[in-house]
């Protein structure tokens, strides 16, 4: 079988800021290395970083049959110009297509679960019946692929009760930080609490994250309202722009309700995070999203700030309570209050606990470390 791999993700974005450097490692590994993503401005990107990229059209109003009929199309014509030996995908969808492709090939099928997302979050009616049809398309997904990859424990033991397969199921946590950049920088602490009118005394709370409901976002707001009168040195920075392509977005309307109060300001898309982060002393993330491994969560950790976070999958893997940051309960709002002002009563100890968090960082969520389980659960077939 040749040592050709074939990357698949859901947007050319995605895959320039999380998954290109992950491309880069395998081609010094000695792999070749193709992409498949929808055509957008990100695939001259991905192409001038010396990767080769096919695209396919996902523009308008598409049926999911006619986007599928598209990808699969994109599929045909790499398999024709290329002896693939493994398609590895990132998301629910390129999964999906990721089977449906290869059904009757001798390709290597991986499915990487990067969290079990909003259905699995909510309890109501609706989503409990999406849920059932969601282990339905897992279990199709896993006895028809040769390898899914999770990132947590959970999903782990989810899916192979899901599948009814163990030996398919393996653990990679999360997708890896990269600990050169994610540095504290003091000049940027200073710039961007200059920007952002920080006294000296303010104890800043950070939250990096896509703007959906299960995020936590409500609940976070809330508490920061009602600790104002109290702290007012307390203040809440939420980082990232509406998610539209989600029913679960933050609508705007909130979000210019909320913003301009006097301890919580919504930045919307940053640039800068690896720079914006060290402005901050605290990341707190409220999510009960189902995720694999909050990578915002991942790069304030290091920077070497301490975490606050809820005790849910994904999450609590990240934090060793007491040491590094707080679990706490997720959608509550008097848990989120009360370890706000636990934590910020502690200046004196969040160094210690945001260096407890860089060492994590680098032992267990490093970049490098991450891409090493990744390629090794597929290298052995080529040696």
């Amino acid at each position: 079988m040749p040592k050709n791999i074939l990357l698949v993700e859901n947007l050319g974005a995605d895959f320039y800021k999380w998954r290109l450097k992950y491309a880069q490692y395998l081609v010094k590994q000695g792999w070749n290395v193709f992409v498949l993503v929808p055509a957008d401005e990100y695939s001259e990107l991905i192409e001038g970083e010396g990767i080769t990229v096919y695209t396919y059209y996902n523009k308008g109003r598409q049926t999911w049959l006619s986007q599928i009929k598209n990808i699969l199309a994109a599929y045909r014509e790499i398999f024709n110009q290329h002896d693939i030996g493994i398609v590895h995908s990132f998301r629910l969808f390129p999964n999906f297509i990721n089977v449906i492709a290869n059904l009757f090939s001798r390709r290597k099928v991986i499915l990487h679960v990067t969290g079990m997302g909003v259905i699995y979050s909510n309890q109501t009616l609706s989503f409990l019946f999406l849920r059932w049809i969601s282990n339905i398309v897992y279990w199709f997904m896993i006895n028809f692929s040769n390898l899914v990859i999770v990132q947590n424990e959970d999903d782990q033991k989810q899916l192979q009760k899901i599948g009814f397969s163990k030996r398919k199921i393996i653990l990679v946590k999360g997708s890896g930080v990269d600990t050169e950049l994610f540095t504290f920088d003091q000049k940027s602490r200073e710039n961007y609490r200059e920007k952002y009118k920080m006294l000296s005394d303010d104890v800043l709370f950070i939250c990096v994250t896509r703007l959906i409901w299960e995020k936590g976002i409500r609940e976070m707001v809330t508490a920061f309202q009602g600790l104002y009168k109290d702290h007012p040195e307390l203040k809440l920075m939420i980082v990232g722009a509406p998610f539209t392509d989600n029913p679960r977005n933050v609508n705007e309307h909130y979000i210019r309700e909320v913003d301009g109060s006097d301890n919580i300001i919504f930045t919307g898309k940053h640039n800068e995070i690896h720079k914006l982060l060290s402005a901050a002393d605290v990341f707190l993330y409220a999510s009960y999203y189902r995720e694999g491994v909050p990578r915002g969560v991942l790069e304030a950790l290091s920077i070497g700030l301490p975490v606050i976070t809820t005790d849910t999958p994904g999450c609590n893997i990240t934090v060793q309570d007491g040491l590094n940051g707080y679990l706490i309960k997720p959608r509550s709002v008097d848990e989120i209050r009360k370890a706000v002002i636990r934590i910020a009563a502690q200046r004196d100890k969040m160094s210690g606990m945001g260096a407890h968090g860089r060492l994590i960082a680098e032992t267990i969520f490093k970049d490098t470390i991450i891409y090493e389980q990744m390629e090794k659960s597929y290298r052995s077939d080529f040696e």
